[in-house]
């Protein structure tokens, strides 16, 4: 595939990039099952995510001057405001990410417009600004989803896999594709209570993975979109694997790094 002539992007730029965060803490765990709410040993890797990994990340994208996009469940945001407002402080786009990590396909009318409006109440009190943008938990989307978010005024949706560039619903919502190829949680979750327990990845192989799907991107002129989790993105070992794959992506021309919005507002003015 050739690069549209005069390209997609602002400013002459080859290529956009979008590092986002799904800041989902222990709701991961809660939306599966209430009973959960046992088991502190689990729940802890939810933890994990404001303790350590939140301001790990925070401080790599600061070294790198990268804005980034977070979507953050109305649960995790009423338990760490300072957290969440910090993230926006530093220059970082607050997404809307459900209530408690529901997916929308298993709720009724009433309920998904009450989560919808629950948790863009509680990110506007904290951020004093409604989010303009929203990722379905899950990545998945009820027969009402793309209706209810144009109703309450939302500018784009992250669910959707058809697709390496932005478009647009004919209500005018923008969607931004999103792959499991390029999310953290194939490579890196890990339950002991499966029955074939998945092997957690090396991040050396998810670096070439996430790498040569980025070389394709910049070839063609798309959108890089990674979607990763600070529990498991904010280790250690794997943010040297994120800085390694920011330095090889600075290294090429014409890199736009964007938050959500900055694309979906920028897919809507080419017009």
């Amino acid at each position: 595939m050739m690069v549209k002539k005069g390209g997609y992007w602002p400013r002459g730029n080859r290529v956009a990039v979008t590092l986002s965060f799904d800041f989902d803490a222990e709701t991961l765990w809660l939306s599966r099952n209430p009973e959960n709410a046992k088991r502190p040993v689990l729940l802890s890797h939810g933890a994990y995510g404001y303790k350590v990994a939140v301001p790990r990340i925070l401080e790599t994208l600061r070294k790198h001057r990268i804005p980034a996009t977070f979507f953050v469940p109305g649960w995790v945001a009423e338990r760490h405001p300072g957290l969440v407002k910090e993230i926006q402080n530093q220059g970082h786009e607050v997404g809307h990410h459900g209530y408690l990590h529901e997916h929308p396909q298993t709720l009724q009318e009433s309920e998904e417009r009450k989560i919808l409006k629950k948790g863009t109440r509680i990110l506007e009190g904290i951020l004093g600004e409604k989010p303009r943008g929203y990722r379905s938990p899950a990545w998945e989307y009820s027969s009402r989803t793309l209706s209810l978010l144009s109703e309450h005024g939302f500018l784009y949706t992250s669910a959707m896999m058809d697709d390496e560039l932005p478009y647009q619903y004919e209500s005018g919502l923008v969607e931004l594709p999103v792959q499991w190829l390029l999310d953290d949680a194939c490579f890196f979750l890990f339950s002991p209570t499966q029955p074939i327990s998945r092997v957690i990845a090396s991040p050396d192989w998810v670096f070439s993975i996430w790498k040569n799907e980025f070389d394709g991107f910049y070839k063609d002129g798309h959108y890089f979109l990674l979607t990763m989790h600070p529990q498991y993105t904010g280790r250690p070992h794997r943010i040297q694997m994120l800085e390694r794959l920011i330095r090889h992506i600075k290294r090429q021309k014409g890199v736009w790094f964007a938050r959500c919005i900055d694309v979906a507002e920028h897919w809507v003015s080419r017009k």
